[in-house]
């Protein structure tokens, strides 16, 4: 036995780890030797108060995560990784949901190192197969979207063992998830909830069960069984699970918890994870307070995070996504991939970033967006305040952010609307260095500061009484790159790669993103391009080319280094804009 007296702890701070070294000897001489990282940690979950950290309640402030990192595909280098969790824990994002399958072990050893918590999912299909394209439909028979419901009654066990025997030393992992969504595959989920086989009136994601408990048991009950009982399998995957790890709790992914909870299928649970459900929040407190309930999946919206701190006992949530992803291009041409996310499908923050770093930041933060009145969400009420045109449409607003541009470029006396999204209890509007007054947080129930502003060329400040600021100014036409790369020393390795970011500006620096332009990458021998993107979910430029056309003045290549030396990557238009950057590899 190890005892370790006093300890550093790993904590989200402070992500403090050990090292263990293992050797295998034969005659003195170490013929093996393995070197595992080790954090000290403790985790609880408190059904009527949420989660704690080394005995610190602690909000879980999560977001969901696939598997692929945008132009590289499902082959991520780990700087790729490094860069983009780097840039969710700017955020405020403290823990990362690993959906729908185990995550890779460069990834798990990232979130050890960056002190980020990890929900560990296993599972995506059980006993019954869905239709990947479409929800609700999930019973098929053609081999488009075939997934492991294929190989589960015969692999189950062994690579559920696998995923937890790799992963269960990370100290970044607090939980384990057997499932996600698992209650679509079995017909008698859905057919009990009152949802899908009556007309109720509102969303399904914010209308409480339209019928009772009592009803909802006795549809369920009186039901088909089937060929498998999904609160049977998730009885034996939990036992699996806990046969190989105690420390941790079990928890699946709910999108029908209000049958879920009277099936048996929570009775395999540690805690409850719903989605898209906050609105029953108080429905599964009241009705089964024994259980530990949080947000697994949820949209990228302010109601979602109200909803949580507004109830002490939820835990926090995992928000869909941290980052767009490729595929579920549900929406037609040229859609390519899923567009909720923090960040693009190239790690450039979204309005929705902003949003969330000003409500789990303490820091000081103020962003500023327009966006012509015509063509908003919003409309002026009688006196000239900022409305929406439907109104309380923002507790309703879903996966993605409404129609907002980060620029200063319309046309004279459009009328506009200015948007700043800001932790600062007060905020002071100046265009062109008059005021247009200031407002308190407080007074914006969908926590937007808004101000209609007739538009005139110059620019816009907003300034906090806590200290942050942010401006806008109106762009001329482009006429030299903003061109970084966020590593200038490479090592000969696939973990090693540099991400070159451009960003077009005018004659006095002020960022172009109302106008578009194509840049070549020239990438010298030595180095390795990866490839180029806009981050744009809608763009279906090649990845493995050196020209691509930018999306809000901006683009990016990613490189890896293939001999030592130094090379100079240059960036030109198609205009001749030229800028260049170096890059050493060793």
């Amino acid at each position: 036995m190890l005892t370790v007296s006093s300890p550093n702890w790993w904590s989200i701070q402070t992500p403090y780890l050990y090292s263990v070294v293992t050797e295998l000897v034969n005659r003195d001489k170490v013929v093996d030797r393995i070197t595992t990282p080790l954090g000290f940690r403790t985790i609880e979950f408190k059904p009527d108060s949420g989660f704690y950290l080394n005995g610190e309640h602690t909000l879980i402030k999560g977001v969901n995560i696939h598997h692929d990192g945008g132009l590289v595909g499902a082959a991520v280098p780990e700087d790729v990784w490094r860069r983009r969790l780097l840039r969710l824990k700017e955020a405020g994002v403290n823990a990362i949901r690993m959906s729908h399958n185990p995550a890779s072990a460069e990834l798990m050893a990232l979130c050890d190192e960056l002190g980020l918590l990890v929900q560990a999912e296993i599972f995506d299909e059980w006993d019954n197969p869905k239709d990947k394209r479409l929800n609700q439909q999930e019973r098929h028979d053609d081999e488009i979207s075939r997934g492991y419901a294929a190989w589960f009654q015969t692999n189950a066990e062994k690579d559920l063992r696998a995923a937890v025997l790799r992963d269960r030393n990370h100290p970044s992992l607090i939980m384990w998830s057997i499932g996600n969504e698992i209650e679509w595959t079995y017909p008698r989920y859905a057919a009990a909830t009152g949802y899908f086989d009556m007309n109720a009136d509102g969303n399904y994601f914010f209308t409480p069960p339209r019928i009772s408990p009592e009803e909802i048991k006795r549809r369920f009950e009186t039901s088909d069984e089937g060929k498998y009982v999904l609160a049977k399998t998730a009885k034996k995957l939990s036992s699996w699970v806990k046969a190989l790890d105690t420390s941790r709790p079990v928890i699946a992914n709910l999108i029908l918890p209000s049958v879920s909870h009277i099936s048996g299928y929570t009775d395999a649970l540690d805690i409850v994870g719903y989605s898209y459900r906050r609105v029953i929040y108080d429905y599964g407190r009241r009705l089964f307070p024994e259980k530990m309930i949080m947000g697994t999946e949820n949209v990228p919206q302010w109601h979602e995070w109200k909803a949580i701190i507004e109830r002490p006992a939820i835990a926090g949530t995992f928000l869909w996504t941290g980052i767009d992803y490729l595929g579920e291009a549900h929406g037609g041409w040229p859609r390519k991939g899923v567009g909720s996310g923090l960040l693009d499908l190239a790690g450039f923050r979204k309005p929705s970033f902003h949003m969330f770093k000003t409500l789990w930041n303490e820091t000081p933060h103020v962003y500023l967006t327009t966006q012509v009145m015509e063509k908003s969400v919003y409309t002026t009420d009688d006196n000239n305040r900022v409305v929406e045109k439907t109104p309380g449409s923002w507790e309703t607003r879903v996966w993605t952010w409404h129609d907002v541009e980060r620029h200063c470029n319309y046309q004279r006396d459009d009328m506009t609307v200015v948007e700043a999204y800001s932790n600062c209890e007060t905020l002071t509007l100046y265009v062109n260095g008059e005021s247009f007054g200031e407002q308190a947080l407080a007074d914006h129930a969908d926590h937007i500061y808004k101000w209609a502003v007739p538009f005139t060329t110059g620019s816009i400040v907003a300034k906090g009484e806590c200290g942050a600021s942010d401006s806008l100014s109106t762009a001329g036409e482009p006429s030299s790159i903003n061109m970084i790369a966020d590593k200038l020393m490479l090592t000969l390795d696939e973990k090693s790669a540099s991400h070159i970011e451009v960003q077009l500006e005018d004659e006095t620096g002020t960022p172009v993103t109302h106008t578009e332009a194509t840049v070549h990458f020239d990438v010298p021998e030595g180095l390795k391009l990866l490839g180029v993107d806009n981050g744009w979910v809608n763009s279906v430029q090649p990845y493995q080319r050196n020209t691509v056309q930018t999306h809000e003045g901006r683009a990016l290549a990613i490189v890896q280094g293939e001999q030592p030396g130094r090379y100079e990557i240059t960036a030109v238009t198609d205009n001749g804009i030229k800028a260049l950057v170096t890059v050493e590899v060793k």
